[in-house]
């Protein structure tokens, strides 16, 4: 194998290529848009090998073999454009087959954004000087690292951080509070074989937003519960209305028209994806949970409910094993932020108190709602909500590594600290780092 080191490779002229808008992203057809045409026909190194020899001050250097031969190519990515050289002897900016066909391998075997980690303070540095913290793995294409999963939800390295609006978020409107009189209902007691129970719908992966639907049953010998339920909507059927109990009409009317509201209206309250009048129909949904809460309230016969599809409620019943029995509560869960000094990292932590108690055996996993031990709780505000909703998703912290604490102070911190306590746990000096 021949092994090309000129020594008048540290002149040569880096060959520039522009990255896609503000970001450090590379595709396959702008790499194209700036390659000559006749390179791209003739391309002698499209099956090129890499392999990672060094990083350091933001330079990546690889050993680009296509068959006998090999060149060494060094990669430095700036704020709009990515640096690559070649020691082969190219003209001055001119690209050669060697840069274009190492650039169309990692490409596609890392992705358009593999570029973001060669950025300075980006993950290749990060990996090599905090290397307990991330995990590098090699392939033909060179050196890849990733955060590893017990701090994958890092700033700046993970986009779901900052991909979303958070200052529209936290801009989300508070629902007028308008508590319906419950002295009208009042707590079931049971004296026939059958009643009409309360299915709530929790769609699953937030296809849509919750709703609730009556179901008729059979009781069990204690009445505390239904063993037999009927179809899905026969709580609604005329041949069972002689089961309905004080309240239960205008209630099943109410829940027949939060379901025309819910069923198409996306369960994802953190994405911006239908401007104003979208978030107006979410609020009226918000509003209608929150009168209905207080109904729910006085029902024993309340289950939860995850729902695939809406067609699943024209046939058959409920699946046994998606039920599960809830009780309702209407005070809400307060939501405030935890941020620890980990050392070489920051970590941001959503907490969650119930009655003034701090709480962490709890799901998320349904818009609107926190379930936790068998009871359903719903948020205060459509804006607790998504915030909790992209805190789900986001493993419920954020870590921060030092060198981006400024950025991420302005861009996600200080805007959460405007609407939410920020408790911060500062980190003794004597202390070691933590170590995961």
């Amino acid at each position: 194998m021949a092994t090309h080191t000129q020594s008048g490779s540290s002149k040569i002229k880096p060959i520039m290529i522009r990255f896609i808008g503000t970001g450090y992203r590379l595709t396959w057809e702008s790499l194209k848009k700036q390659m000559p045409a006749a390179l791209q026909k003739m391309c002698n190194w499209s099956s090129a090998t890499l392999k990672f020899i060094s990083f350091d001050h933001g330079k990546s250097q690889v050993l680009n073999t296509c068959g006998r031969e090999s060149y060494k190519l060094i990669l430095q990515v700036r704020d709009k454009c990515l640096l690559a050289t070649c020691n082969c002897g190219h003209k001055p900016s001119v690209c050669c087959d060697h840069i274009y066909g190492a650039l169309r391998t990692i490409i596609w075997e890392f992705g358009e954004q593999y570029f973001e980690r060669l950025q300075p303070n980006g993950a290749m540095q990060l990996a090599f000087q905090y290397g307990n913290y991330f995990d590098k793995k090699e392939t033909k294409a060179g050196l890849n690292v990733s955060a590893r999963p017990e701090i994958e939800s890092v700033f700046k390295f993970n986009d779901r951080v900052t991909k979303y609006n958070l200052g529209a978020m936290l801009r989300l409107p508070v629902s007028p509070v308008v508590s319906p009189d419950p002295s009208s209902v009042k707590d079931r007691n049971y004296l026939g074989e059958e009643a009409i129970g309360y299915l709530l719908i929790l769609p699953v992966v937030d296809r849509f937003l919750p709703f609730v639907l009556p179901v008729a049953g059979k009781l069990n010998t204690a009445k505390t519960g239904i063993k037999l339920f009927y179809e899905h909507l026969s709580g609604a059927k005329r041949e069972y209305s002689h089961l309905l109990l004080e309240g239960q009409k205008k209630l099943n009317a109410d829940c027949f028209d939060l379901w025309k509201r819910a069923e198409s209206l996306s369960g994802f309250l953190f994405i911006d994806n239908g401007g104003k009048a979208t978030v107006q129909k979410r609020l009226l949904v918000f509003t209608a949970w929150q009168q209905m809460m207080v109904y729910l309230a006085h029902e024993k016969l309340i289950y939860g409910y995850g729902l695939y599809r809406i067609e699943e409620l024209k046939k058959g019943r409920p699946p046994k094993q998606r039920l599960m029995p809830v009780a309702i509560a209407l005070e809400p869960p307060k939501i405030q932020f935890i941020l620890a000094d980990c050392g070489v990292f920051y970590q941001l932590t959503l907490q969650v108190l119930i009655a003034g108690e701090e709480i962490d055996d709890y799901t998320t996993e349904f818009s609107f709602f926190l379930l936790r031990k068998g009871t359903i709780y719903l948020f205060s505000s459509l804006k607790d909500a998504a915030i909790v909703q992209w805190m789900h998703h986001l493993e419920g912290q954020i870590t921060i590594f030092k060198v981006h604490f400024a950025e991420f102070e302005k861009e996600v911190l200080h805007p959460i600290k405007q609407y939410y306590m920020v408790k911060e746990i500062l980190k003794p000096k004597t202390e070691r780092p933590l170590q995961l």
